[in-house]
């Protein structure tokens, strides 16, 4: 695993470098093989993203750089960088600032750790329950107070639960338009009656699915169904658990 990982950092300088002498297909190859290893970091996916904008292709860009906020809500970089695409974007939909607060949601709630709070709901509500009941019979003076502090706890253990499952559902739905231009049919077939277009770069949330197709929804509350290589899922299926790439720069702060 070390030694992957230095060779993984190695390859990451050289994609870095590439990058910087302007050579944007090495760079992005370098990165996507990366990737194509099981690589994963906030840096990794914002470099990658604006190699991607550097040679135009803004759904991909934009793609790279919603994953890059999935794993670090907190990057300014990538946040700034997405703002730069979404300003080109050919789609100007009403709705952006309601989807812009929802996408905000599910970034800071996705990362809260679901799991750990699962756990401890279930133990301090049973803790809960024997104190309860350990005051009924009146055994200890402090078990009024304590059972309220252990019911309290669950309740804040829940509330994490809770927010943990709905932002990472709400991450699992996001996805970007990749083709340049794409029709949005109402219904999952090629000869459905299509009414609007959806362009690279603009968000959507994939609502279902059916064959080869999805059935996506735009900011404004339009729905549609568009071919399924025509939108990436900002979180693709398989990312948990992989190898992290630690202290990567950007590529243009070599």
């Amino acid at each position: 695993m070390i030694v992957a990982l230095l060779l993984a950092q190695q390859l990451f300088s050289d994609a870095n470098a590439a990058y910087l002498s302007g050579d944007l297909a090495r760079a992005i190859a370098s990165y996507e093989a990366l990737i194509a290893e099981g690589v994963t970091s906030p840096e990794l996916e914002t470099n990658l993203g604006a190699a991607y904008l550097r040679q135009g292709r803004r759904g991909m860009a934009a793609l790279h750089f919603e994953r890059a906020l999935f794993l670090d809500p907190g990057d300014d970089d990538a946040r700034a960088d997405l703002i730069e695409v979404r300003r080109g974007n050919v789609d100007k939909l009403e709705g952006e600032s309601e989807e812009g607060g929802t996408e905000t949601v599910a970034r800071v709630l996705a990362p809260l750790p679901g799991g750990t709070a699962a756990a401890l709901l279930v133990t301090f509500w049973s803790i809960a329950w024997v104190l309860l009941a350990a005051r009924m019979y009146r055994r200890f003076p402090w078990s009024g107070l304590a059972t309220g502090v252990a019911f309290g706890l669950a309740l804040l253990s829940a509330a994490v639960t809770w927010g943990a499952a709905t932002g990472r559902r709400m991450a699992l739905q996001r996805a970007v338009v990749v083709a340049q231009a794409v029709p949005a049919r109402e219904g999952p077939a090629e000869k459905s009656v299509s009414h609007f277009e959806v362009h690279e770069g603009t968000t959507v949330r994939v609502e279902d699915q059916e064959g080869d197709y999805r059935r996506v929804k735009l900011a404004n509350g339009l729905t549609g169904w568009v071919p399924s290589p025509s939108v990436e899922l900002v979180v693709p299926p398989g990312w948990a658990g992989r190898p992290v790439l630690t202290g990567s720069p950007r590529a243009d702060q070599p």
